[in-house]
């Protein structure tokens, strides 16, 4: 069975005849009506996947391609506990899905058997949600209801490896996705808020102990962090941080003063207008949480350096080359901007707290949707985009929602991965290398887009 069979008759099966199921699993369909759990499912998805500013008028339209006639005051009807429930399980059983596909061509990231960003994102619900999803107190953000969306994507092969929903307060080292769930051989980049020593060692010392089974990661260190030399003395990082602008220093120490963990640390400065940015960030972060909270001086003054620790040996990566990898994290940060701004994940028309969670169920489904396609149809292209490939798809959303009532799905999508071979790739450019370049090998150089810094805030 191709690939693209598989992905037609996976996504068939959950939207039609599970969504029907869970439909009747929780009452939403009682008895045999002219909405079934199908085409309420299919119709939010794909009419908020192709317009996801679309209005209920429009919604009723779209479910014209399924045969269904019903009033917008009817599909609000609609928008029940029940029926979010019907979503979130939907929503569930696409995550869960994971695609086979060739991987991207870049010798530097085909050493790990995946190479794994995890990340996470917000989404502010209204507060009489607080009961299903509680939001974030105690700070000038705070929020009575909130989802906090968790993602792993593996951005060697283009799988969302993970998705998963906690309360809006939940903290990134409390993420929902297990550690343990992580494959055997992969390379695991994250940022300063899933950083921890344990953490860290359990990612190392999770699977096997041959070389192609070890599991490695590369992080940017929190600034407090204790430093040992192998020989178990403190190591005072004021004493080592390299002087010059661009210059990258590295050593062998060992993380955390109980823990202890081996790691290879890289330091290296960056200009005084970067520095100067980061000091920006760090104080805006710091004045958005509880009180007001100050910034130390050490944390200002270590701005002006970022600070790596990786297990991967010297051997498979030079510093040089894991800086460029962490580089990579920013791959993930685009992913919530494109479902943010275009996908509309965290906007809605409506003022009703169970209309607005199935939309944003609904819209998530879109949005797994949406990459399984960008990942069979330009994934194995470096240099794809996936803004570009993103509009193909909202584009050819209402062919993709009809051939599943027709039963011509692997056609559809043979049509929308076409039409994707054309204008889905970024500009290359030569004075400031883009992160898929600097991964097939372009030269890294100085001055490059500066990691954000959270030093010592989480």
């Amino acid at each position: 069975m191709s690939t693209v069979t598989h992905f037609a008759e996976t996504i068939q099966r959950i939207v039609g005849e599970e969504a029907d199921q869970l439909a009747r699993e929780v009452g939403f369909i009682q008895r045999e009506r002219a909405l079934s759990g199908a085409d309420f499912v299919q119709g939010l998805i794909f009419g908020w996947l192709q317009e996801p500013e679309i209005t209920l008028d429009g919604l009723t339209q779209v479910l014209q391609r399924r045969e269904v006639s019903i009033s917008a005051s009817g599909l609000t009807q609609r928008f029940t506990p029940e029926a979010a429930w019907v979503l979130q399980r939907v929503l569930e059983r696409l995550s869960a899905e994971q695609l086979e596909v060739a991987p991207v061509e870049s010798a530097l990231l085909k050493q790990f058997r995946a190479v794994i960003l995890e990340d996470s994102s917000s989404i502010v619900l209204p507060p009489e949600l607080v009961e299903v999803w509680r939001g974030c107190g105690g700070s000038t953000q705070a929020t009575a209801a909130a989802i906090k969306l968790f993602v792993r994507w593996d951005v060697l092969s283009g799988d969302l490896r993970g998705l998963g929903l906690a309360d809006g307060r939940c903290n990134d080292h409390r993420s929902p996705l297990a550690l343990e769930e992580l494959p055997a051989g992969c390379l695991y980049v994250a940022d300063l808020g899933f950083f921890g020593v344990e953490r860290l060692r359990r990612i190392a010392h999770g699977k096997g102990e041959s070389s192609r089974d070890k599991r490695f990661f590369a992080s940017r260190m929190q600034v407090k962090t204790a430093l040992l030399t192998r020989s178990g003395h403190r190591l005072v990082l004021a004493g080592i941080l390299p002087r010059q602008v661009g210059q990258l220093v590295e050593f062998g120490v060992l993380l955390g003063a109980a823990g202890r963990l081996p790691v290879r640390l890289l330091l290296q400065r960056v200009p005084q207008e970067v520095a100067a940015e980061r000091r920006a960030r760090i104080r805006e972060a710091a004045q958005a949480q509880a009180q007001g909270r100050e910034v130390s001086a050490e944390v200002l003054a270590l701005a002006e350096w970022t600070m790596v620790v990786t297990n991967v040996p010297r051997a498979r990566l030079s510093g040089e080359q894991v800086l460029v990898i962490l580089r990579l994290r920013w791959q993930i940060e685009r992913l919530f901007r494109l479902w943010k701004e275009y996908g509309k994940i965290d906007a809605w028309r409506s003022k009703k707290p169970w209309r607005i969670l199935c939309e944003v169920y609904a819209k998530l489904c879109a949005m797994l949707i949406q990459q399984g396609l960008i990942q069979l149809g330009c994934w194995q292209d470096p240099q794809r985009s996936l803004v570009k490939a993103a509009q193909v798809v909202r584009r050819e959303a209402g062919r993709l929602m009809s051939a599943l009532y027709e039963g011509q799905v692997a056609q559809a999508i043979g049509v929308i991965l076409r039409c994707m071979h054309s204008g889905c790739r970024l500009n290359t450019r030569k004075t400031n290398p883009n992160t898929s370049q600097l991964v097939m090998g372009t030269p890294l150089v100085w001055p490059t887009r500066s990691f954000p810094a959270h030093h010592g805030l989480t």
